[in-house]
C-alpha cells in the first residue's frame, strides 16, 4: 500500500493522528517562557464546525464546547496513513567535496600578498595515478584544451575538484597552486604582474586551482577576460570550480563554463584507488572489495556519502587495515567512525558565525522540509540567540542588523554540506511543487542536535525555540519538531520534560498535545527509558482532575507505546473510553489509528474487534461511536498498483473476509443506535464523495450498505435511514451531489429486496 492522498474536503470532523492546526487559520506562535513558568494562555485559532456536533446524542461527551477550547475548531486533517509517514519521515539523513591542506601564504612580489598554496602530493598524486575518468571525458579536455581559464561545474560530490587538477596536470610537469576560496580575482591580474616582475616569481605555466571562490556571484566577465590577458603572458592557466546550481553573477561568464558530465560509480573509484594504494592489479582489488562484509560496509558507507572523495579515502583506510589477505573489519570500522566524528567537528567549528550555526541547527530539526520553512525557524532561533539590535536610542532595532545579502543560497548549501531537491509536498489545498532543503549525509543532523545540547550552554533557549516551533501551522514542522524534543529528552529526560513536555502535555492546544505524544516516542524507543515515558504517561492517565493530561495519556499509548505492547495498550485506552469527555475520546480515536497504521496487518483485527466491542456496551457506546466515526472519516489509503482512494475500513472490509462481518456490525449498530447521527452522515457522505471519484470504490460501498444486517425491508430503522442519506446525495442545493453513488447504492438495495 502506498501513503494516502488527501480526501475531497468535506465539513470538518475529527483527526485519528497528529492533527493539523485549523485549515485557514494560523496557530499563533507560543508565548513559551523559560524554565518551569507555566505559558501565558495563548490566542486561539477562530471557532470552525465543532467536532461531530449532534442533537440526537446524550451530551455529546459533555465537555463544552466554546470559543475557548481549541478543540471545539479541530478540523479534518491529512489521511492518516500519510501523517504516519510524516511521522516516519521525521528522521535524520546527512558530507562535501572539499580541499585541505596547511595553509600557506606566498608573497606575491612587492604586492600585497595573496593567499596561495602549493598543492599538496597527498592531492595531486591520487588524481595522477587513479583517477578515474567520467564518461564524455574526452569532451571536457577538448573543451579545456585551448583555454587559459575555465569555470569547472559539477554537482556536489561529482570529484570537480579532481577532475581540475587532472586538466592542470597537462602537461605533467606542471607546478600547481591553490587559491584560497576569499581570493579578489579583481586583483589576482595585479598580483600576477607585480610577481612577473619580482626577483622570485612563480614558475612559467604554472596553474592556478580556486574551489568555491567566496565572491564568485560578485564576479563579471571582464574580470577573467583581464585575468586571461596575464595568464597568457606568463603562459598559466586557472582553474575554478563551482557547484552546478551556483548562480553567475553575469550571463557571458557562460562562455568559460565546462561542465562536467556524472561521475562512475563510486565502487569503480573505490576498487581503482584501492589498486593504486596497494600497488596491485585493478582485479587483486575487486577480489578483495567483493567480501560480503567488506562490500556491505562500503554500501553503508556510500549511502551516507555519495561523493567521490569518500571513495578515494575509504580505498586509504581499507589498504591501511589491510591484515595479509583479508581486511580487520573491526578496525576499519572503528578508523572510520573517528574519522566521521573528527571531520564532523572541524566543519561544525568551523561555520562563521550565529546566524549559519543557527540555520544548521534549524536544518537538523527540519532536515528535508522546505527551503522557507528551514530559513524562517533559523530566524527565529538566531533571534532568541543573538537578539535584536538595539537602535541609537536604545529601544528601536535598527534594520538590518543582520545583512540578509551575506551569503547567497548556494553558499550557504556548501557551507552546511547541504543541498536543495525539488519534489512534491502536501498542503491544506492539496499537492504543490517544492524546493525542500536536506543534509547530503545521514548522520549530520543527530549529530548537532546531540552536539549543540552536549556542549554548549543553550538548552533552555533551544527548548524555548522548539515549544515555538510545536505551535507552527504546519503539521510537517510540528512532527519534525517533536522528533527534535525527543532527541534532546534521550539526552536529559527530566530536564526536557521538565521545561517542555509537561507543559504541552496538558495545554488546551490539541496540537501541543499531540507534539507531547509524538516527542515520547523517541525515548520509548529505548528500552532502558521506556520506564520513564511509562511514568510520565501514568501522572496523567490516573489524574481525574485534568482531563487535558489523560487526552495526552491515550496519545502516547498509541503512538508511543502501543508500538511496542499493543495488547496492553488496548486495554488502557479501553478504560479510558468511560470517561465522558470529548478530548479523551478524540485521543483514544488517535491512538487507534496510530496501532491500525503501526501494523495493519497484525493489529486490524484486534483494534475492529475491541472498538466494536465498545460500541455495544452502554457505559462506552458513547465513546465508542465517536472513535469508530473518526477513523472511518479520516483514514483513507491508496491501493498498490494505483487505482483511486479507498476509505481504509471500505478497503479492509472489501479486501478482508476475516473483517468484513465485524465492520457491518459496527455499522449496523452506529445507523441503528441514532447516536452522533450528523456525525454518521457527514461520514457516509465522504465515502461518498471518495465513491463518486472511482468506481471499484463505488461498487464496495454499494455492496456494503446494501449488505448491512436489517437492511432488508422498506420500514427498517437500518434503511430508511440510508434512503435518507441517499436524497440528501441527490438533492438539488447540495453542491456536491454523489449522483454516481446514490444511484449504485439504490441499485444494490432494490437488488437485495427483491425488487
Amino acid at each position: 500500500m502506498t501513503a494516502p492522498t488527501p480526501a475531497p474536503a468535506p465539513a470538518p470532523g475529527p483527526t485519528p493522528a497528529p492533527a493539523s492546526a485549523p485549515t485557514g487559520s494560523s496557530a499563533p506562535e507560543a508565548s513559551v517562557p523559560d524554565n518551569n513558568v507555566e505559558p501565558a494562555a495563548a490566542t486561539q485559532p477562530p471557532v470552525q464546525t465543532p467536532v461531530l456536533p449532534d442533537a440526537t446524542a446524550d451530551g455529546l461527551l459533555k465537555t463544552t464546547v466554546d470559543s475557548a477550547d481549541p478543540d471545539a475548531s479541530r478540523v479534518e486533517g491529512r489521511a492518516g496513513r500519510q501523517r504516519q509517514r510524516s511521522i516516519e519521515n521525521a528522521r535524520f539523513k546527512v558530507a562535501g567535496d572539499m580541499v585541505g591542506g596547511d595553509k600557506l601564504v606566498f608573497a606575491l612580489g612587492d604586492a600585497e600578498p595573496a593567499p596561495l598554496q602549493a598543492l599538496a602530493t597527498w592531492m595531486s598524486e591520487p588524481v595522477r595515478h587513479a583517477f578515474v575518468a567520467p564518461d564524455g571525458w574526452d569532451a571536457v579536455r577538448v573543451a579545456a584544451s585551448d583555454r587559459r581559464v575555465i569555470v569547472l561545474r559539477a554537482g556536489p560530490g561529482h570529484g570537480k575538484v579532481a577532475a581540475a587538477i587532472k586538466l592542470l596536470q597537462s602537461p605533467p610537469d606542471r607546478r600547481i597552486f591553490n587559491l584560497d576560496r576569499n581570493v579578489d580575482l579583481r586583483r589576482l591580474g595585479h598580483w600576477l604582474d607585480s610577481d612577473a616582475k619580482s626577483e622570485n616569481p612563480l614558475p612559467r605555466a604554472a596553474g592556478f586551482l580556486l574551489c568555491e571562490p567566496l565572491a564568485w556571484d560578485q564576479i563579471s566577465a571582464w574580470v577573467l577576460q583581464q585575468l586571461e590577458t596575464r595568464l597568457e603572458a606568463i603562459d598559466a592557466r586557472l582553474m575554478l570550480t563551482v557547484t552546478a546550481d551556483t548562480p553567475l553573477g553575469d550571463p557571458d561568464l557562460t562562455t568559460y563554463i565546462v561542465t562536467l558530465p556524472p561521475p562512475r560509480p563510486q565502487t569503480a573509484v573505490l576498487a581503482v584507488h584501492l589498486a593504486w594504494s596497494l600497488n596491485q592489479p585493478q582485479a587483486a582489488a575487486e577480489r578483495l572489495l567483493a567480501e560480503p562484509e567488506l562490500a556491505e560496509f562500503a554500501e553503508r558507507v556510500f549511502t551516507a556519502d555519495q561523493s567521490m572523495k569518500v571513495a578515494a579515502d575509504l580505498a586509504v583506510m581499507i589498504g591501511q587495515e589491510l591484515d595479509g589477505a583479508t581486511v580487520d573489519l573491526t578496525r576499519l570500522k572503528r578508523r572510520w567512525a573517528e574519522r566521521a566524528t573528527e571531520d564532523f567537528e572541524i566543519w561544525f567549528g568551523g561555520l562563521p558565525d550565529v546566524q549559519t550555526r543557527c540555520l544548521a541547527i534549524a536544518l537538523a530539526v527540519l532536515n528535508g522540509l522546505p527551503y522557507e520553512v528551514v530559513v524562517y525557524a533559523a530566524g527565529r532561533l538566531a533571534e532568541i540567540l543573538d537578539g535584536p539590535q538595539d537602535g541609537a536610542d536604545g529601544n528601536n532595532p535598527r534594520p538590518p542588523w543582520r545583512d540578509p545579502f551575506s551569503a547567497t543560497r548556494g553558499e550557504l548549501l556548501r557551507l552546511l554540506r547541504a543541498r536543495i531537491r525539488t519534489t512534491t509536498v502536501r498542503g491544506p489545498f492539496g499537492s504543490t511543487p517544492a524546493e525542500v532543503m536536506e543534509y547530503v549525509g545521514e548522520d549530520y543532523a543527530s549529530a548537532i542536535l546531540t552536539r549543540v545540547w552536549r556542549e554548549y550552554r543553550i538548552q533552555v533557549p533551544l527548548l524555548r525555540w522548539l515549544c515555538g516551533l510545536a505551535d507552527n501551522p504546519s503539521e510537517d514542522v510540528r512532527i519534525w519538531t517533536a522528533t527534535a524534543l525527543g532527541v534532546f529528552a534521550k539526552q536529559a529526560f527530566d530536564f526536557v520534560h521538565r521545561n517542555a513536555m509537561a507543559t504541552m502535555g496538558v495545554d488546551k492546544k490539541f496540537w501541543l498535545r499531540d507534539v507531547a505524544a509524538n516527542a515520547l516516542s523517541v525515548p520509548a524507543g529505548n528500552v532502558r527509558m521506556r520506564p520513564l515515558v511509562e511514568s510520565v504517561v501514568a501522572g496523567w492517565y490516573g489524574n481525574d482532575n485534568n482531563r487535558l493530561g489523560q487526552a495526552t495519556a491515550a496519545r502516547v499509548w498509541g503512538t508511543a507505546l502501543g508500538v511496542h505492547d499493543p495488547d496492553r495498550a488496548l486495554n488502557a485506552l479501553e478504560r479510558l473510553t468511560t470517561i465522558d469527555d470529548r478530548r479523551v475520546a478524540q485521543g483514544i480515536a488517535d491512538s487507534l489509528a496510530d496501532l491500525l497504521l503501526a501494523d495493519e496487518a497484525g493489529n486490524a483485527m484486534r483494534v475492529l474487534r475491541r472498538a466494536g466491542s465498545w460500541l455495544f456496551d452502554d457505559r462506552r457506546a458513547l465513546s465508542g461511536t465517536f472513535v469508530f466515526l473518526a477513523l472511518a472519516e479520516n483514514l483513507t489509503m491508496e491501493p498498490v498498483g494505483g487505482g483511486g482512494t479507498w476509505p481504509m475500513l471500505l478497503f479492509l472490509a472489501d479486501q478482508r473476509t476475516e473483517l468484513r462481518d465485524k465492520l457491518l456490525a459496527m455499522w449496523h449498530r452506529v445507523i441503528r443506535s441514532g447516536l452522533l447521527a450528523d456525525a454518521t452522515a457527514r461520514v457516509l457522505a465522504r465515502w461518498a464523495d471518495l465513491a463518486e471519484a472511482d468506481a471499484s470504490v463505488r461498487t464496495a460501498l454499494a455492496n456494503m450498505l446494501a449488505a448491512l444486517p436489517g437492511a432488508v425491508g422498506r420500514f427498517d430503522a437500518v434503511e430508511l435511514n440510508l434512503r435518507a442519506q441517499l436524497s440528501q446525495w441527490l438533492a438539488p442545493d447540495n453542491l456536491q451531489p454523489k449522483t454516481l453513488t446514490a444511484y449504485a447504492v439504490e441499485a444494490e438495495l432494490a437488488k437485495r429486496n427483491g425488487s
